[in-house]
């Protein structure tokens, strides 16, 4: 059984980084854990993984140090690319379009603030704010949002985005759903209560045509 072992967090992708999250911020012993993490990076079922000898798990495990590293991660791109095309990250809330901003709410919210919700959809958060840019003869130009899209390229960053771009993102957006959860928490009270008084008003004027 021949092992491919990504050696640094440029060879993870965002969807394999969803499968090591939970092994990663596990309560288990290391020697536990370490089957797990080499199963996830090398894609083979754990009970062949629990088959290899020690000398192979020593081996193996000096190369996964870099996973206890993050500070490498820090520096978030303004574009990179995908299979040779090239995306850029619109990060300015007040810049995005309507439909792009709904959509960036509605994966949010769905998350729940919850951290573990969030690195396991962070393909579609992540898919509202990378834009595919467009081909031209000059170069590249910044293509725009486009919802009818969303699955395609959250398919796209999920398989083939390296997660040395998407955690500094992850972050930054992690950060400011902290100050945005406040806002789509009052988003849904407002439209409850615009409901409410709809209700309200609908039955004053039922009442109304009655006595009438």
């Amino acid at each position: 059984m021949k092992l491919k072992i990504p050696k640094n967090w440029d060879g993870i992708t965002v969807g394999k980084f969803a499968e090591l999250y939970p092994v990663l911020t596990s309560d288990g012993k290391l020697v536990e854990r370490v089957p797990a993490l080499i199963s996830v990076l090398s894609g083979f079922p754990l009970d062949d993984i629990k088959k290899i000898s020690i000398e192979d798990y020593k081996r193996i495990a000096k190369h996964l140090d870099f996973l206890n590293d993050f500070e490498g991660l820090n520096k978030m791109p303004d574009s990179f690319k995908i299979d040779g095309h090239r995306y850029h990250i619109d990060t300015d809330i007040n810049k995005m379009t309507g439909a792009q901003y709904m959509d960036l709410m509605h994966f949010l919210g769905e998350c729940n603030n919850n951290d573990f919700l969030i690195i396991q959809n962070l393909h579609k958060i992540l898919s509202c704010i990378i834009i595919p840019d467009e081909k031209k003869a000059f170069g590249w130009k910044k293509g725009k949002y486009n919802g009818e899209k969303h699955k395609e390229i959250s398919e796209a960053i999920r398989d083939k985005m390296s997660v040395k771009y998407a955690y500094p993102i992850a972050v930054f957006f992690w950060n400011l759903s902290q100050k945005l959860m406040p806002i789509i928490n009052d988003y849904g009270s407002s439209q409850l209560k615009k409901a409410e008084e709809i209700l309200r008003q609908v039955e004053k004027d039922l009442k109304g045509g009655d006595g009438s």
